[in-house]
């Protein structure tokens, strides 16, 4: 190719790309057809003379999150990046990323779910506005008073400004009778009753370890380690797992929460996970089916794609 060849197909590359001009203005420009100009400017790529860079928004890898989405079949998916390798800042930066997500898609009338979670209860911060909601408590309580589920559905809803329906009851009882016996209460059973209208639920995920779930931290020693000998590696709104997905019904009936067929037919349903400890438990949440899209850092975007 000649000179003047070149240069106009640098003149129109610039036209295109630079100046905004349609391939039909550009064609009637030069005097060619829409379809040379569409060949030169793929030919401009294709030969390096244009190069486009797309640069991630804020904190989001474009490309892991992409590939999570692909993989897992999600409709929402952020692997969101650090300032360091320090945990905090990962969970911080996770959290705020949920909290954007959050006020990017709710819109007014939604309803709200809340899971227990130390990271979860770290998007509240960061959450400055939200159209009208009301906010549904999922699982009891469990951790300290401002990191357990009753005090996060408080604080959303004060910035949604909607009526909140808090589960005054531990997230684990002893038994079954006790489950019974609360679950009558009339308030946990209006609180309940809201769960079916759920319309987005912002779940917690656990790995089966001190200091990675609530879940475990309410349960004596033996029967955490029993429950790891039964395969439960994971859990999510105290519904176990093992490393595949599958569920483990260690819990089923003293956990105070949503029902397992409840969550499923919850329409968006976002996970919350940070620190590399929580990868293996990240993965079984998401082949259980039990979330529909992730926010979490880039470490566990990366093992779980593995």
């Amino acid at each position: 190719m000649g000179p003047d060849e070149l240069f106009q197909r640098a003149v129109i590359a610039r036209r295109y790309y630079l100046e905004g001009r349609t391939r039909i203005q550009i064609a009637e420009e030069f005097g060619l057809s829409r379809f040379k100009v569409a060949r030169m400017l793929d030919e401009a790529l294709e030969s390096g003379m244009v190069e486009i860079k797309i640069h991630n928004p804020g904190a989001i890898d474009v490309e892991l999150s992409t590939a999570l989405q692909r993989q897992y079949g999600l409709e929402h998916a952020y692997a969101v990046t650090a300032d360091s390798t320090n945990v905090a800042d990962h969970v911080e930066s996770v959290a705020r990323a949920m909290a954007e997500l959050l006020q990017s898609i709710l819109r007014d009338g939604d309803v709200v779910g809340v899971d227990c979670g130390r990271t979860l209860t770290h998007i509240a911060p960061y959450l400055t506005s939200l159209p009208r909601c009301d906010v549904v408590q999922l699982t009891g309580m469990a951790g300290a008073i401002t990191f357990n589920g009753t005090d996060l559905v408080r604080r959303i809803s004060e910035v949604s400004g909607g009526q909140s329906w808090p589960l005054y009851a531990p997230l684990v009882v002893p038994d079954a009778r006790t489950a019974q016996s609360l679950g009558d209460n009339l308030q946990i059973r209006e609180t309940t009753a809201r769960q079916s209208g759920v319309s987005c639920a912002i779940v917690s995920v656990g790995a089966w370890s001190a200091g990675a779930s609530q879940v475990y931290e309410s349960l004596a020693a033996e029967e955490t380690r029993a429950l790891a000998e039964a395969g439960v590696c994971a859990e999510t709104c105290a519904l176990l797992l093992d490393a595949d997905g599958n569920r483990v019904a260690g819990l089923d009936q003293r956990r105070m929460g949503i029902e397992e067929y409840v969550l499923r037919a919850i329409p968006t349903r976002i996970a919350i996970a940070a620190g590399k400890e929580k990868a293996a438990a990240t993965r079984a949440v998401l082949e259980s089916g039990l979330v529909s899209s992730l926010v979490t850092d880039i470490d566990i975007a990366t093992a779980v794609l593995k």
